[in-house]
């Protein structure tokens, strides 16, 4: 690092602002593609620095930049100590970050099953905890009560959860799987999760066994075959993002606790933008998806249920708005949402878009990928919210909202 020619290169990052401690504003920086689990607490300067590591800049240059900007000097100590973090924590575009990333996919793909990443975090690796943890997310105060135990001729062949931490929004999981446990059991669960860290080819597949404390969930072999089949491109290149992607990893949980092994999965993580879905390229390999997905599930003669694991709105600091949402700002939020999932409940996919299309998704729609997914695919006339709620992410007034919602023949 000491060379004159160095230029470091930041990997993209997430910098997200902390509770400001004594006046001073502080910030946090994380993998938004969980590579690396690091997260660094910086300065408010420290912060600014980091959009001069873009890999064209030296040491000295990136110093002078600074001083140019904002007529002060950056220590090259505190940079070179900056610099030594940022590496350590994997966050440079480097050899040894590619080193890093090339010993993790290789033992990932070698691995048969796709272990618990978030057990120990968002809820309890013990199982028996686990499973009181899950029956309280029902029969509490916000739940709808535990599933009656009778099994209805209904059939429900999708609904939408979140995604959100279980320990935040658990209960509204609870109203959409109490439906599914009273109706006719799934033989295949198809779970289209929100790719977070974002994906090359905007699906992506993996045929790893998912494990959580209350056991494991076989894939569907069968139709994951079919699906590859159908479909014209690679649905593996992507197979990483799975490792450490919650949104599939809560469902699983769900299906375990109503089902234990008696269903199969197919789990499939989704990422793109509400302009992708109408734009040349990117909208061909949507539509191409949804078709051979759509395809599969006529084709194979079982019960099949989609889950589109999903949340909604994202405002506030921690998003990148300046504000805080409380009071009227976030009731209008809400009512953004309740106006969107009117378009859900018509099982209406292009009214949905549009909606968030007009808004140029200034709500930051996080389940756009799956619940689209979903409604192009579904063979249905109707559906249901069921429950409709928000969580705080923090004490500067950002918000995730969430719903649960069933859709029916």
């Amino acid at each position: 690092m000491g060379e004159e020619n160095f230029r470091p290169r930041l990997r993209y990052v997430e910098v997200f602002p902390l509770p400001d401690e004594q006046g001073r504003s502080q910030f946090g920086v994380r993998d938004p593609q969980q590579i690396t689990s690091h997260i660094l607490c910086i300065s408010l300067d420290v912060a600014y620095v980091l959009q001069f590591l873009d890999g064209t800049r030296t040491m000295e240059e990136i110093r002078s930049e600074f001083q140019r900007r904002f007529n002060r000097d950056f220590p090259a100590d505190l940079l070179s100590q900056v610099i030594r973090k940022l590496d350590e924590s994997y966050f440079l575009d480097n050899d040894a970050f590619q080193l890093y990333l090339t010993e993790l996919v290789e033992s990932f793909r070698r691995a048969e099953v796709r272990e618990a990443f978030h057990a120990g975090n968002s809820y309890s690796e013990d199982a028996v905890t686990l499973h009181n943890s899950l029956t309280a997310l029902f029969s509490g105060p916000n739940g709808p009560g535990l599933p009656n135990g009778a099994v209805s001729e209904r059939q429900i062949p999708a609904i939408i959860a979140p995604h959100i931490d279980l320990r935040i929004g658990g209960h509204t999981y609870a109203w959409a799987y109490k439906q599914l446990a009273e109706a006719q059991k799934p033989d295949v669960v198809i779970v289209l999760g929100t790719g977070h860290s974002g994906l090359r080819n905007l699906f992506s597949l993996t045929r790893k066994r998912f494990a959580t404390p209350l056991g494991e969930l076989q894939i569907d072999s069968e139709f994951v075959n079919r699906l590859t089949t159908l479909y014209p491109h690679d649905l593996f290149s992507d197979e990483l993002a799975h490792r450490t992607e919650h949104t599939i990893e809560f469902q699983v949980l769900f299906l375990q606790f109503l089902f234990g092994s008696g269903v199969s999965l197919v789990p499939i993580l989704c990422s793109f933008a509400y302009s992708m879905v109408r734009d040349g390229n990117t909208a061909e390999i949507i539509r191409r998806f949804t078709e051979a997905l759509q395809m599969a599930i006529r084709q194979d003669g079982r019960r099949i249920c989609l889950v589109a694991s999903a949340d909604l709105a994202h405002v506030g600091p921690r998003y990148g708005d300046r504000e805080g949402f409380v009071g009227d700002r976030l009731e209008r939020v809400k009512e953004g949402d309740r106006e969107m999932l009117a378009y859900v409940e018509k099982v209406d996919a292009d009214g949905f878009l549009d909606y968030i299309a007009r808004e140029g998704d200034q709500r930051r729609i996080c389940g756009l990928s799956p619940i689209y997914t979903v409604l192009k695919v579904l063979d249905a006339r109707r559906g249901k919210v069921l429950s409709h709620s928000h969580g705080d992410m923090d004490n500067m007034g950002s918000v995730c909202s969430y719903a649960s919602v069933i859709l029916e023949a």
